[in-house]
């Protein structure tokens, strides 16, 4: 008989069976790695909910993805008790690096900026708020338009692809957002994703009440906790009904029924969140009788109003407010501009601003500064830290003016830069006063930091005395918020080799913002690293001979 050979013909070893240990050794590097992004979704949750004073734990989150596990103990022949004790040694492991920071062996980043007078121009970042309005809007209308530089984060990405899941055509490159014709969008028996950010729910929720039918809304991990019970009262005159899919929650994932007689007039509260009434009012133009959103006088969320009827008027949709009501007459035409203006981003922009009050020189962004009470807020802040301010057509520049003796400030609308308003007070090197100070876990997080720096001060109810004095640093800190994050990188010119645990966090918030601050301190332009190409005929090769 003819001898046929076992392998190949080039007479090659049969492979070796992987051995039992380095099969398990194998399986474990695999189990770590999905260990690891778990911990990394779970502290995620577990940080917002930190932010916010509540516990680290969602006993709701957590029964809900405990189901999957009982659903699998039994085919995977699991004791469902001590599947029960894995599930909560690894919800306390990423727990634990929430609760104490210190304890994760993660790589630090220290801030050392150069120690020069900066001289910085660039093209700032869009506003946030403008942004979400008119993707919104060309996706509604099916229009073709462009818009940048954006502030292209996770929040705006997050928007554009849930417009595109109910029919959209809109992509992103870099800081430039675009949308393409089409024939607009049609959330009907559809599944919107919605992921982290409110915005992006009220905004599906408020386009999608033009359409009888239903569709469901799906989000991440803070959207599922989300409270919508406030929304209950405006959806059910509008014809509509937001059901919780999970009887125990009132969160996300929801199913939106709509198709009942939608009233032409609305009140509403105190309770009603201000971004989901100017979500309506964008809306508003697609509803068969359009729509009137009454409110008591001085309403909170009056400046995003007027952003909406700004917006709603350059597309020739003649919307009208006052103090009392805001109305919107209902349209089959609009007419969205090719390239929409829009304003910077007043909050991060100022934050930026700040720098020449820490390094000398002076820094330009170019960009239309916005015309509301955040905006306005945000440069008062930084004229009592000592920054001289230049508004000018199509830029705004901002140099190291004098800081007064007793500086005072009260963030007003500009809330979320307390932490940079801290920063400029500990930059003053004179006692300064911080009032009406509203959000009180960003307060905690504030007195945390100056303890960490070694500053004295003194608190009441909602206000605070800082009194500045030579910086300390010993570890690195995790910063609790962007804005915190920005403030430690301001303070490493008073204390150069201060230390973040998370400058991620800052990229999640303007993904632009570590090339800026490594560039300094001449910055003319951002550009993108650049990538080197291969060379084919010079890329070295192995070659395995047998």
């Amino acid at each position: 008989m003819p001898e046929y050979k076992k392998f190949d013909r080039s007479g090659g070893s049969a492979p070796r069976r992987q051995s039992l240990l380095d099969e398990i050794k194998e399986l474990d590097a695999r189990l770590l790695s999905i260990v690891s992004r778990r911990n990394y979704l779970m502290g995620k949750a577990a940080s917002k909910r930190k932010q916010k004073g509540l516990p680290l734990g969602d006993p709701d989150m957590e029964r809900r993805i405990f189901e999957t596990w009982t659903a699998e103990a039994g085919s995977k022949k699991f004791d469902l008790k001590t599947a029960r004790r894995v599930f909560d040694q690894l919800n306390n492991l990423a727990y634990a690096g929430v609760a104490k920071p210190e304890n994760r062996k993660l790589s630090t980043y220290v801030l050392s900026p150069p120690q020069k007078p900066v001289n910085v121009n660039f093209d700032g970042p869009g506003s946030l708020f403008q942004s979400k309005l008119w993707i919104a809007l060309s996706a509604a209308a099916g229009a073709e338009a462009q818009m940048g530089p954006l502030c292209v984060n996770d929040e705006i990405t997050e928007l554009i692809k849930a417009f595109n899941q109910s029919g959209a055509h809109i992509s992103w490159d870099g800081e430039t957002i675009e949308s393409r014709a089409g024939d607009g969008i049609d959330f009907e028996e559809k599944l919107v994703f919605a992921g982290d950010n409110p915005m992006t729910m009220y905004l599906a929720i408020a386009f999608g009440l033009k359409t009888v039918g239903k569709f469901k809304i799906a989000g991440g991990p803070i959207l599922k906790q989300y409270d919508s019970r406030p929304l209950a009262e405006i959806l059910s005159p509008l014809g509509a009904r937001l059901n919780t899919l999970d009887l125990q929650s009132h969160g996300l994932p929801a199913r939106l029924e709509c198709g009942g007689r939608m009233a032409s007039s609305i009140e509403i509260s105190e309770d009603t969140p201000a971004e989901f009434v100017a979500a309506l009012a964008l809306a508003a133009w697609t509803y068969p009788q359009g729509l009137t959103i009454k409110f008591a006088e001085g309403w909170h969320g009056m400046y995003l109003l007027q952003e909406v009827v700004e917006v709603l008027g350059i597309c020739g949709i003649k919307a009208k407010l006052n103090n009392t009501e805001c109305s919107v007459p209902a349209t089959k035409e609009i007419s969205v501009p090719e390239q929409p203006v829009i304003a910077l981003e007043p909050e991060l922009c100022a934050a930026l601003l700040a720098i020449p009050a820490f390094s000398g020189g002076q820094v330009t962004i170019n960009g239309d500064w916005p015309k509301n009470v955040v905006a306005e807020d945000a440069l008062k802040t930084l004229k009592s830290g000592g920054v001289d301010i230049e508004i000018s057509k199509g830029s705004i520049t901002a140099t190291k003016g004098e800081t007064a003796t007793e500086a005072f400030f009260d963030f007003g609308n500009a809330n979320g830069l307390f932490p940079i308003g801290l920063a400029l007070a500990v930059n003053s090197r004179s006692e300064c006063k911080i009032s009406n100070i509203a959000d009180a876990v960003m307060f905690e997080q504030g007195i945390e930091l100056l303890e960490r720096l070694g500053i004295r001060y003194e608190r009441g109810d909602d206000e605070l005395t800082v009194i500045p004095g030579r910086l300390k640093w010993d570890e690195a800190w995790s910063a609790p918020s962007p804005f915190f994050g920005i403030a430690l990188g301001l303070m490493a010119w008073i204390r150069p080799g201060i230390a973040i645990e998370n400058p991620g966090d800052l990229t999640e918030l303007w993904p632009r913002y570590w090339t800026l601050y490594n560039s300094l301190p001449e910055v003319d332009g951002l550009k993108d690293p650049e990538i080197r190409k291969k060379d084919e005929s010079t890329t070295r090769r192995r070659i395995k001979i047998d």
